[in-house]
């Protein structure tokens, strides 16, 4: 098989730096930067890219795409490219580059397999081409892998590991699990003795007898939330992987706690390019005490119960709109545009169905979400009832989660949440519920903000209601 035109989806930190030596190597590097944040369209631009648009158009040149993305978005990227491959008529080689476990790798395998296409299973290893003193490594499986023998370059290491789907997932999951997951484990380490006041002592004790992992520290830990939000999901399915083989999964289920923790620093608003260099490990784990402090004073005791009233116009109306369904006159219209308001020029009403499984109450609050450009607007489709928690913002920015309050809506009610509210994940009770969603999204990260809640309220409902 000959490839000459190779599709990167999606030219992040890694993806652009593949895709650069690629070009460098003599093929021709594609993308679609529909959706993608300004960011990633620089990266595009600085590495050579050339952006097709939609990605039916990519599908139509590329003869060889690699998916190279955060780990939670590899599956709705494989779907996303199946879709691509049916309009366009064009079923090019793809090969799943993340850091997935092998049941993950298997079921975006049966994906791109219904479409028509080839499948194989990449796990890369090693900082990105150009970064690091070794090539980096792409380890390949499958029946097909061998056709990526065309991407080993300068730069690109290409290591086949035979016919089987999941051999390359697995190494990358093994090998992360040592790397990212030590990481992790100093992290947490350093920031308890912070907080009980011992860094001093530790350091010196860690830097007289064991150097090598002194040394690591500095160099790493105070890295770690630049890439925290995207490595939570990779440590998900790294446990996975070893709950899949028989081995306890809590090491990197702790680990994907530990940088939820840290997503909340405010390093984590910088990048990989403004990463202040000459920030201490010592001034870093000041950051990341007070931020376990604030986690801490934010959350609400879990013995403490709040009791869901009757959503209403009036009590709803610091947080959005309320919507009547069915029961206006005909020929009216009320209209709710303020509520939806987008923040970003180049930011597209996203529209979709969301479906949800019915939650049983009492219910004890975990997570909180808020979406800092758009407005959401809910219509209930096919719902019976439907919870909802809203807390406005402290002066940090978290949710005020002494001034949560809870609402329940009915099947005539749908609601607007102006932009930057905290709100409970969409929440259906009685029975499975399914709601129209809009949303101005740009296909970044930016999109939706995520706030863990230690030990939370339950949240109830009054007898009868």
């Amino acid at each position: 098989m000959k490839i000459g035109t190779v599709a990167v989806l999606s030219p992040g930190d890694m993806g652009h730096a593949v895709g650069r030596a690629l070009a460098r190597n003599g093929l021709n590097i594609v993308t679609s930067l529909e959706g993608r944040s300004e960011r990633t369209k620089g990266l595009a631009e600085s590495a050579g890219f050339s952006n097709l648009g939609s990605l039916p158009a990519v599908m139509a040149e590329a003869d060889l795409v690699l998916s190279v993305m955060p780990p939670s978005a590899a599956v709705g990227m494989a779907q996303s490219v199946a879709s691509a491959m049916r309009e366009a008529n064009r079923t090019p080689l793809f090969a799943d580059c993340n850091a997935i476990s092998p049941s993950t790798t298997s079921r975006i395998g049966a994906v791109i397999s219904e479409c028509g296409a080839s499948f194989v299973d990449a796990g890369i290893i090693g900082p990105p081409p150009g970064k690091g003193k070794q090539s980096t490594r792409f380890y390949v499986s499958g029946p097909q892998a061998e056709a990526l023998a065309a991407i080993d370059c300068d730069g690109i290491s290409v290591r086949q590991m035979g016919p089987e789907i999941g051999r390359a997932s697995a190494i990358k999951m093994c090998y992360a699990a040592i790397t990212k997951g030590s990481w992790t484990l100093y992290a947490a380490a350093l920031t308890t003795a912070e907080i009980m006041g011992l860094t001093d002592l530790y350091l010196k004790e860690l830097e007289s007898s064991r150097p090598h992992v002194g040394d690591e520290m500095r160099r790493m830990v105070p890295r770690l939330p630049v890439d925290a939000r995207r490595w939570i999901g990779e440590m998900e399915e790294i446990a996975a992987t070893l709950g899949g083989a028989g081995l306890p999964r809590g090491f990197h289920e702790g680990a994907a706690e530990l940088f939820r923790l840290l997503d909340k620093t405010p390093i984590a608003a910088e990048t990989r390019e403004t990463i202040d260099p000459a920030r201490t490990l010592e001034q870093a784990l000041a950051i990341y005490a007070e931020t376990v402090g604030r986690s801490k004073s934010l959350g609400v005791d879990a013995g403490a119960t709040l009791v869901a009233q009757p959503l209403t116009a009036d009590a709803f109306a610091p947080f959005g709109d309320v919507i009547a369904i069915g029961q206006g006159e005909p020929g009216t219209r009320d209209a709710f545009a303020a509520a939806m308001d987008n923040k970003r020029s180049d930011a597209q009403l996203n529209v979709s169905v969301s479906r949800a499984k019915e939650t049983p109450v009492p219910l004890q609050v975990k997570w909180m979400e808020r979406h800092p450009y758009s407005g959401q607007t809910f219509v209930p489709l096919d719902i019976s009832r439907y919870l909802m928690l809203v807390a406005p913002s402290t002066p940090n920015g978290a949710p005020n989660l002494g001034k949560l309050q809870a609402f329940i809506a009915g099947p005539d009610q749908g609601i607007n949440y102006r932009a930057g509210v905290w709100h409970h994940p969409f929440t259906a009770l009685d029975r499975p519920s399914e709601c129209l969603v809009l949303r101005f999204d740009d296909g970044s990260e930016a999109d939706t903000e995520w706030f863990e809640v230690a030990d939370g309220p339950t949240v109830g409902i009054e007898a009868g209601f």
